[in-house]
């Protein structure tokens, strides 16, 4: 067969690419990362499809489109042919992904469809995909081997039947199940097993029979006293639950009547508490809150006497600190009530400063005198200057003495000698004056603090008055001791309230489970109780516990009884079915002989069956290996350069060679030998196996540990071996092949 024309529409990591190639050796060069691989794994996929390796369907799927799908045009024997191959990833409901493939090929002149259903990898080359894996498609064979039971077995199959699709392994496998259907190897089961232990099963039953008689019999009548004891039991049963039943309905009725008097006791308290609160207490306040308002203004108004009292004391304590600095003050003070500081400054400063005054003019008159005196000598009118200035003189001095006398009396009303003590003296009596008239200031404000807190107090008292009043309390002089009245009248109701409230709610509260006890009996039930006539001294010395027990004992007693006659029931049931009948029993261990006998025969037969096929399968194996030897010996010769002209082929077709007379495992082979022995064995398997036609080979990077020689040996074995409607695909990213290779080699290159 020929590939003459790849078209990749989406595969791996490739998408619209086209690759056109020739009969024989093809050389595809690419670097790393190309494209090679992804090449030679979409021509698996247009022969068989995607690959059961996860994996591997993994990278067939495009990383674009997310689909995998082409065509491969090919030549065979005449005719050419186009394969379309598509498949697209599903997703299921619970998450997992599966495959949808579509294939179909094509009379590529016609047009025709052909092969429909069909795998094309099968129907061209005649072998399943694995023999294809193993044999025409060859990648790096580091690790690789062609050999194993899968791919014997799938020879053997082709080989056998000229078909793989009819197996003899499966042949093998439905006889061995019919063999297993009727009697395993281990002799443990199938059908004769099951029919002779049927069979054995009937002799012991037919055994058995025999002695149930006498036994049924005794335990005939021992189900007879059983049933007696437990009608006696059941009866006192019935009249014990009656006496039960009878004081279950006297419970219910005293459970009506506490019903009702816890209903009475809740009304009775309820009325109470309502006729408490409307006695007094109708202002609309609660009684804890009114208690807490009288709490209140009794510490308000204890407050407010509080600071009355202290503002009182206050007022009282500076004003006669006043009256005592006033008495002080006058009684050391030289001034008047009239005369002030300013006004006793002002007549010092009056009597000073004529005393200077009089002072310069009695100098200047001196003067004048003085002068008019040594001028009368000389002239008479002189003498009258003269005695004018003394008269002026004398007249000054008589002033100038009363001046001094009018500012020492003003010292003298401070107390001062001189004017530097004067002023000392009036600064004091200012400082005390000043002291004097801030203690006034105080005195004022206290006075007018104790006249807010009176007002406060008052104020506070007519409210805690008007608050009495219209509760309904009665009034004295003392409001305190009558807000304490009222506050101890109040918290006593407030008492008597809480507790009418917590036995109203007792009440309530046991009127509720009595009526929840009551309400899960039935109405007929409950009616008939409440009605119904009891003998209280009988109900009241009626001992429940007693009875109680008694009916548990009846009660378990009866169902042991029960148990026991169930026993002896399944017992005779049994003992009656082995009680049958010993010629019928004896017919059907002759009818189970027969059948067992006739299955015996059918065993030995697909026995016999087994062993012939294995027979053939074995010769065939053993006639086939030798000639792919053969074959593979004449290929590995020419490939090593007569080095190791001899292959041996077993029957799972693993490799050994001949070195020396010694046979060895061709896995003590070098890299590079080991690697052309398994591409003999390829080559060789798949001229015999492959009826129909050669498949096109496909080297993927197989040569990288072949040296030089030997790599120019297997090129020159490939164009030998692959000429007319033949083809070998190398995939390399080397260019020692396309220069090692003839000039018959197609050349052809992979771009990034």
């Amino acid at each position: 067969m020929i590939i003459e024309k790849i078209n990749i529409i989406n595969f791996g990591k490739l998408s619209d690419f086209t690759l056109e190639l020739a009969e024989g050796v093809n050389i595809i060069e690419g670097k790393n990362e190309s494209g090679k691989s992804t090449v030679s794994a979409f021509i698996k996929f247009m022969f068989y499809g995607l690959s059961a390796d996860a994996d591997e369907r993994a990278r067939s799927i495009s990383w674009q489109s997310a689909t995998a799908a082409g065509t491969l045009t090919v030549r065979d024997r005449g005719e050419r042919y186009r394969i379309e191959r598509e498949a697209v990833p599903v997703r299921a409901s619970d998450g997992k992904t599966s495959y949808r493939e579509r294939c179909a090929v094509y009379n590529d002149e016609t047009g025709k469809p052909l092969y429909k259903g069909k795998v094309p990898g099968e129907m061209f080359f005649g072998i399943p995909r694995g023999v294809f894996e193993s044999t025409a498609f060859i990648g790096q064979l580091e690790g690789s081997q062609a050999g194993g039971k899968t791919l014997a077995e799938a020879a053997e199959n082709i080989l056998f039947s000229a078909d793989e699709t009819v197996n003899t392994k499966k042949a093998l496998k439905k006889l061995d199940e019919a063999r297993v259907f009727l009697y395993h190897k281990n002799r443990k089961g199938g059908k004769i097993y099951e029919y002779s232990r049927e069979r054995a099963a009937l002799a012991e039953k037919l055994a058995k029979a025999q002695e149930a008689n006498a036994e049924i019999i005794n335990l005939e009548g021992t189900l007879h006293a059983y049933e007696e004891s437990r009608e006696k039991a059941e009866r006192t049963l019935q009249s014990t639950e009656a006496e039960l039943a009878a004081y279950e309905r006297y419970l219910i009725q005293q459970n009506y009547i506490k019903l009702q008097n816890e209903l009475e006791k809740s009304e009775n308290a309820g009325k109470e508490f309502a006729a408490i609160a409307r006695e007094r207490y109708g202002t609309g306040i609660s009684d804890e809150r009114f208690v807490r308002m009288l709490e209140n203004e009794r510490y308000e108004l204890i407050k407010r006497e509080a600071e009355l009292k202290n503002a009182q004391k206050s007022h009282g304590i500076l004003r006669e600190k006043v009256q005592q600095m006033q008495a002080e003050l006058a009684a050391h003070s030289p001034l008047s009530a009239e005369e002030s500081h300013e006004e006793l400054l002002a007549h010092e400063e009056k009597a000073r400063k004529n005393a200077a005054l009089w002072q310069k003019l009695l100098i200047v008159f001196a003067v004048l005198a003085a002068a008019g005196a040594v001028g009368a000598v000389f002239m008479l009118p002189l003498a009258v200057i003269a005695l004018v200035g003394i008269a002026l003189t004398a007249m000054a001095v008589l002033r100038l003495v009363s001046a001094k006398k009018a500012a020492k009396a003003v010292y003298a009303k401070v107390g001062a000698e001189n004017y530097q003590a004067f002023l000392a003296a009036l600064a004091l009596l200012q400082r005390e004056e000043a002291e004097l008239d801030f203690t006034r200031g105080e005195e004022k404000t206290a006075q007018k603090k104790a006249e807010e807190a009176e007002l406060a107090f008052a104020t506070k008292r007519a409210e805690a008055e008007e608050m009495l009043l219209r509760a309904g309390f009665a009034l004295s002089d003392d409001m305190l001791a009558d807000i304490a009245a009222a506050e101890a009248e109040a918290r006593a109701a407030g008492e008597k309230r809480r507790r009418l409230a917590l036995e109203k709610n007792a009440a309530d509260a046991k009127a509720a489970e009595i009526s929840d006890l009551l309400e899960a009996i039935p109405t007929d039930e409950r009616e008939r109780a409440i009605a119904e006539d009891f003998d209280e001294e009988a109900m009241e010395a009626f001992d429940f516990r007693g009875k109680k027990r008694e009916q548990d004992f009846l009660t378990k007693s009866i169902a042991a009884q029960k148990d026991k006659m169930h026993e002896i029931e399944c017992e005779l049931a049994s003992l009656s079915a082995m009680r049958a009948n010993p010629a019928e029993i004896a017919q059907e261990i002759n009818a189970l002989g027969g059948k067992i006998d006739e299955l015996s025969e059918k065993f030995d037969a697909y026995m016999l069956a087994i062993d012939a096929i294995n027979a053939a399968s074995g010769k065939l194996r053993d006639g086939i290996s030798p000639k792919i030897a053969q074959s593979a010996s004449e290929i590995m010769g020419e490939l090593s350069g007569g080095k190791y002209p001899a292959v041996f082929v077993d029957s799972d077709f693993a490799l050994s060679y001949s070195a020396g007379g010694i046979t060895r495992d061709i896995a003590t082979l070098s890299a590079g030998s080991a690697d052309i022995a398994y591409i003999s064995l390829r080559i060789a398997l798949a001229k015999t196996l492959c009826k129909h036609t050669l498949p096109p080979f496909v080297f993927d990077e197989s040569f990288t540990r072949l040296d030089s020689t030997r790599l120019s040996a297997a090129l020159e074995l490939l164009a030998g071996t692959f000429t007319e409607n033949k083809q070998a695909l190398v995939f390399t990213c080397h260019e020692r092949e396309k220069t090692l290779a003839s000039n018959t080699v197609s050349v052809c290159s992979l771009s990034n």
